[in-house]
Protein backbone atom coordinates (compact mmCIF):
# COMPACT_ATOMS: atom_id res chain seq x y z
CA UNK A 1 0.00 0.00 0.00
CA UNK A 2 1.00 3.29 -0.96
CA UNK A 3 2.02 5.37 1.94
CA UNK A 4 2.35 9.16 1.70
CA UNK A 5 4.06 11.31 4.21
CA UNK A 6 4.41 14.96 5.28
CA UNK A 7 7.83 16.99 6.29
CA UNK A 8 7.31 20.27 8.02
CA UNK A 9 9.85 23.17 8.06
CA UNK A 10 9.57 26.04 10.42
CA UNK A 11 11.89 28.84 10.49
CA UNK A 12 11.19 32.81 11.16
CA UNK A 13 11.80 33.73 7.22
CA UNK A 14 12.73 32.10 4.29
CA UNK A 15 16.15 30.54 5.64
CA UNK A 16 14.80 27.25 5.93
CA UNK A 17 14.13 27.15 2.01
CA UNK A 18 18.18 26.57 1.81
CA UNK A 19 17.23 22.76 3.20
CA UNK A 20 14.47 22.46 0.44
CA UNK A 21 16.35 21.05 -2.70
CA UNK A 22 18.13 18.01 -0.79
CA UNK A 23 15.39 17.31 0.97
CA UNK A 24 13.16 17.21 -2.01
CA UNK A 25 16.02 15.20 -3.74
CA UNK A 26 16.52 12.51 -0.62
CA UNK A 27 12.77 12.51 -0.23
CA UNK A 28 10.89 13.38 -3.32
CA UNK A 29 7.94 11.34 -2.11
CA UNK A 30 7.14 13.31 0.34
CA UNK A 31 4.34 16.32 0.66
CA UNK A 32 6.49 19.55 2.12
CA UNK A 33 4.72 21.98 4.29
CA UNK A 34 6.48 24.86 5.10
CA UNK A 35 5.48 27.62 7.63
CA UNK A 36 7.66 31.28 7.79
CA UNK A 37 7.29 33.52 10.85
CA UNK A 38 7.50 36.49 9.24
CA UNK A 39 5.46 37.76 11.92
CA UNK A 40 7.85 37.51 14.53
CA UNK A 41 11.25 37.60 12.26
CA UNK A 42 13.83 37.72 13.33
CA UNK A 43 14.83 34.77 15.69
CA UNK A 44 18.15 35.55 16.65
CA UNK A 45 17.55 38.20 19.08
CA UNK A 46 14.39 36.46 20.60
CA UNK A 47 14.27 35.79 24.18
CA UNK A 48 14.62 31.81 25.14
CA UNK A 49 11.30 31.27 26.88
CA UNK A 50 9.30 32.93 24.44
CA UNK A 51 10.92 30.90 21.19
CA UNK A 52 10.10 27.56 22.84
CA UNK A 53 7.09 28.45 23.66
CA UNK A 54 6.99 29.57 19.67
CA UNK A 55 8.68 26.59 18.20
CA UNK A 56 5.39 24.82 21.02
CA UNK A 57 2.85 26.91 19.35
CA UNK A 58 3.50 26.56 15.86
CA UNK A 59 4.00 23.06 15.26
CA UNK A 60 0.71 22.68 17.46
CA UNK A 61 -1.51 24.33 15.17
CA UNK A 62 0.28 23.24 12.23
CA UNK A 63 -1.05 19.67 13.20
CA UNK A 64 -4.39 20.98 13.05
CA UNK A 65 -4.39 21.00 9.35
CA UNK A 66 -1.75 18.75 8.71
CA UNK A 67 -1.08 14.48 9.09
CA UNK A 68 2.69 15.70 9.87
CA UNK A 69 5.62 12.96 10.19
CA UNK A 70 8.40 14.56 10.46
CA UNK A 71 8.98 18.56 12.14
CA UNK A 72 12.36 20.42 11.15
CA UNK A 73 13.38 23.35 12.97
CA UNK A 74 15.25 24.76 9.68
CA UNK A 75 16.48 27.36 11.84
CA UNK A 76 20.16 27.24 13.45
CA UNK A 77 18.61 30.02 16.84
CA UNK A 78 15.89 27.91 17.46
CA UNK A 79 17.00 24.43 17.05
CA UNK A 80 19.85 25.47 19.56
CA UNK A 81 17.20 26.84 21.89
CA UNK A 82 14.41 24.63 21.55
CA UNK A 83 15.05 21.47 20.36
CA UNK A 84 15.43 19.61 23.42
CA UNK A 85 12.40 21.21 24.45
CA UNK A 86 10.45 20.48 21.79
CA UNK A 87 11.03 16.42 21.55
CA UNK A 88 9.52 16.38 24.93
CA UNK A 89 6.59 17.99 24.03
CA UNK A 90 5.61 16.15 21.05
CA UNK A 91 5.01 12.72 19.64
CA UNK A 92 6.44 13.67 16.24
CA UNK A 93 10.42 12.97 15.33
CA UNK A 94 12.17 16.39 15.20
CA UNK A 95 14.98 17.07 13.29
CA UNK A 96 17.15 20.33 14.27
CA UNK A 97 19.61 21.89 12.32
CA UNK A 98 23.04 21.79 14.14
CA UNK A 99 26.13 24.08 12.93
CA UNK A 100 28.71 21.58 10.77
CA UNK A 101 31.37 22.08 13.20
CA UNK A 102 32.67 18.43 13.03
CA UNK A 103 32.65 18.58 9.36
CA UNK A 104 34.75 21.96 8.85
CA UNK A 105 37.57 20.81 11.00
CA UNK A 106 38.04 17.63 9.28
CA UNK A 107 37.90 19.68 6.17
CA UNK A 108 40.15 22.57 7.30
CA UNK A 109 44.28 22.47 5.68
CA UNK A 110 45.02 24.91 8.76
CA UNK A 111 42.77 24.63 11.75
CA UNK A 112 41.41 27.65 11.04
CA UNK A 113 37.81 27.74 11.04
CA UNK A 114 34.99 30.50 11.43
CA UNK A 115 31.30 30.30 12.44
CA UNK A 116 28.60 32.70 10.70
CA UNK A 117 25.37 32.79 12.36
CA UNK A 118 22.98 35.35 15.14
CA UNK A 119 24.05 36.49 18.05
CA UNK A 120 21.84 33.96 19.82
CA UNK A 121 23.65 31.04 18.17
CA UNK A 122 26.76 32.18 18.89
CA UNK A 123 25.95 33.27 22.62
CA UNK A 124 24.17 29.49 23.33
CA UNK A 125 25.63 26.68 24.89
CA UNK A 126 24.85 24.37 22.59
CA UNK A 127 27.68 25.98 20.38
CA UNK A 128 30.13 26.21 22.57
CA UNK A 129 29.95 22.54 22.98
CA UNK A 130 30.19 21.92 19.78
CA UNK A 131 33.32 23.79 19.24
CA UNK A 132 34.90 21.67 22.51
CA UNK A 133 33.48 18.58 21.16
CA UNK A 134 34.99 18.85 17.68
CA UNK A 135 37.46 21.33 16.68
CA UNK A 136 41.24 20.81 16.65
CA UNK A 137 42.09 24.82 17.23
CA UNK A 138 42.32 26.56 20.21
CA UNK A 139 40.50 29.32 18.81
CA UNK A 140 37.39 29.73 16.46
CA UNK A 141 36.49 32.90 14.36
CA UNK A 142 33.16 33.53 15.43
CA UNK A 143 30.61 36.26 14.24
CA UNK A 144 27.10 36.73 14.97
CA UNK A 145 24.74 39.20 13.19
CA UNK A 146 20.96 39.22 11.98
CA UNK A 147 22.39 41.60 8.95
CA UNK A 148 22.91 38.63 6.98
CA UNK A 149 19.33 37.22 8.06
CA UNK A 150 18.03 40.67 6.42
CA UNK A 151 19.96 40.16 3.24
CA UNK A 152 18.59 36.78 2.51
CA UNK A 153 15.03 37.85 2.87
CA UNK A 154 15.96 40.78 0.62
CA UNK A 155 17.92 38.49 -2.20
CA UNK A 156 14.33 36.05 -1.98
CA UNK A 157 12.23 39.46 -2.68
CA UNK A 158 14.40 40.07 -5.56
CA UNK A 159 16.15 42.88 -4.03
CA UNK A 160 20.11 43.85 -4.48
CA UNK A 161 22.73 43.11 -2.20
CA UNK A 162 25.31 45.26 -0.99
CA UNK A 163 28.77 43.34 -1.48
CA UNK A 164 30.68 46.17 0.31
CA UNK A 165 28.42 45.42 3.54
CA UNK A 166 28.92 42.01 3.51
CA UNK A 167 32.96 42.33 3.36
CA UNK A 168 33.06 44.43 5.68
CA UNK A 169 31.05 41.65 8.04
CA UNK A 170 33.43 38.59 7.19
CA UNK A 171 36.23 40.77 7.39
CA UNK A 172 37.69 38.83 10.64
CA UNK A 173 37.26 35.65 8.37
CA UNK A 174 39.97 37.09 5.84
CA UNK A 175 41.97 38.31 9.03
CA UNK A 176 42.25 34.74 10.45
CA UNK A 177 43.01 33.29 7.45
CA UNK A 178 40.34 31.00 7.71
CA UNK A 179 39.94 28.35 5.41
CA UNK A 180 36.66 26.79 6.44
CA UNK A 181 33.44 29.08 7.18
CA UNK A 182 29.95 27.00 9.08
CA UNK A 183 27.54 28.75 8.09
CA UNK A 184 25.48 28.08 11.21
CA UNK A 185 21.83 30.07 10.24
CA UNK A 186 19.43 28.61 7.18
CA UNK A 187 19.59 31.65 6.22
CA UNK A 188 23.05 32.22 5.04
CA UNK A 189 23.09 29.83 2.12
CA UNK A 190 21.44 32.34 -0.31
CA UNK A 191 23.51 34.13 -0.35
CA UNK A 192 26.31 31.65 -1.21
CA UNK A 193 27.45 33.60 -4.69
CA UNK A 194 28.01 36.57 -3.05
CA UNK A 195 29.84 34.72 0.09
CA UNK A 196 32.17 33.28 -2.65
CA UNK A 197 32.44 36.01 -4.61
CA UNK A 198 33.92 38.01 -1.47
CA UNK A 199 36.15 35.06 -0.23
CA UNK A 200 36.58 32.24 -2.73
CA UNK A 201 39.36 30.82 -1.25
CA UNK A 202 36.99 29.97 1.58
CA UNK A 203 35.03 26.84 1.71
CA UNK A 204 31.28 27.69 3.10
CA UNK A 205 29.52 24.96 4.52
CA UNK A 206 26.17 24.29 5.73
CA UNK A 207 24.44 21.29 6.99
CA UNK A 208 21.36 20.36 4.31
CA UNK A 209 22.41 17.48 3.09
CA UNK A 210 22.86 15.67 6.92
CA UNK A 211 19.26 17.28 7.36
CA UNK A 212 17.98 15.36 4.24
CA UNK A 213 19.54 12.22 4.89
CA UNK A 214 17.86 12.35 8.57
CA UNK A 215 14.65 12.45 7.27
CA UNK A 216 14.97 9.96 5.34
CA UNK A 217 16.05 7.79 7.65
CA UNK A 218 13.40 8.96 9.90
CA UNK A 219 10.51 7.92 7.04
CA UNK A 220 12.27 4.78 5.95
CA UNK A 221 8.86 3.14 7.36
CA UNK A 222 7.15 5.29 5.26
CA UNK A 223 9.05 4.54 2.28
CA UNK A 224 7.46 3.61 -1.04
CA UNK A 225 7.93 1.44 -4.23
CA UNK A 226 6.63 2.39 -7.41
CA UNK A 227 7.55 2.30 -10.76
CA UNK A 228 9.03 5.69 -12.58
CA UNK A 229 5.82 5.65 -14.50
CA UNK A 230 3.41 5.50 -11.09
CA UNK A 231 5.46 8.15 -9.81
CA UNK A 232 4.75 10.38 -12.32
CA UNK A 233 1.21 9.53 -12.34
CA UNK A 234 0.92 10.69 -8.38
CA UNK A 235 2.73 13.73 -9.63
CA UNK A 236 -0.03 14.77 -11.82
CA UNK A 237 -2.44 14.05 -9.14
CA UNK A 238 -1.34 16.23 -6.83
CA UNK A 239 -0.31 13.36 -4.32
CA UNK A 240 3.39 13.33 -4.39
CA UNK A 241 6.04 16.29 -3.70
CA UNK A 242 3.14 18.75 -3.10
CA UNK A 243 4.59 21.92 -1.36
CA UNK A 244 2.83 24.22 0.80
CA UNK A 245 3.74 27.45 2.02
CA UNK A 246 2.38 29.42 4.97
CA UNK A 247 3.50 32.77 6.17
CA UNK A 248 2.15 34.38 9.78
CA UNK A 249 2.25 37.68 7.61
CA UNK A 250 1.81 39.14 4.46
CA UNK A 251 4.84 38.47 1.96
CA UNK A 252 5.63 40.83 -1.18
CA UNK A 253 4.99 40.36 -4.48
CA UNK A 254 8.53 39.38 -5.35
CA UNK A 255 8.62 36.84 -3.04
CA UNK A 256 5.93 35.30 -3.77
CA UNK A 257 7.04 35.00 -7.53
CA UNK A 258 9.99 33.25 -5.76
CA UNK A 259 8.44 30.87 -3.92
CA UNK A 260 6.72 29.60 -7.10
CA UNK A 261 9.53 29.28 -9.06
CA UNK A 262 10.65 27.07 -6.00
CA UNK A 263 8.00 24.81 -6.95
CA UNK A 264 5.74 25.82 -3.96
CA UNK A 265 1.91 25.47 -5.78
CA UNK A 266 -0.03 26.79 -2.37
CA UNK A 267 1.25 29.64 -0.60
CA UNK A 268 -0.86 31.33 2.14
CA UNK A 269 -0.96 33.83 4.83
CA UNK A 270 -1.76 31.58 7.93
CA UNK A 271 -3.83 33.47 10.31
CA UNK A 272 -2.86 32.74 14.13
CA UNK A 273 -4.15 34.39 17.31
CA UNK A 274 -1.88 36.81 18.83
CA UNK A 275 0.49 36.37 15.27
Amino acid sequence: MLVLTCIALFDSGVGGLSLLPAIKNAVPHCDIVYLADHAHSPYGNKDLQWLNQRMEYLVTELQKQHPIDVVVIACNTASTVCLNTLRQTTNIPVVGVVPAIKTAAQLSNNNAIGILATPATIQGTYLKGLIEEFSQSDYVTQIGTTKLVEMAENKLSQQPIELNQLNRIIAPFIHAQCDVVVLGCTHFPHLIDELQQCAPHIHWIHSAHAIAKRCKTLLKNHSIDTTTDQQETLKKTSKIGHTKFYSTANISQPLHTTLEKMGFNDIQHLLLAGS
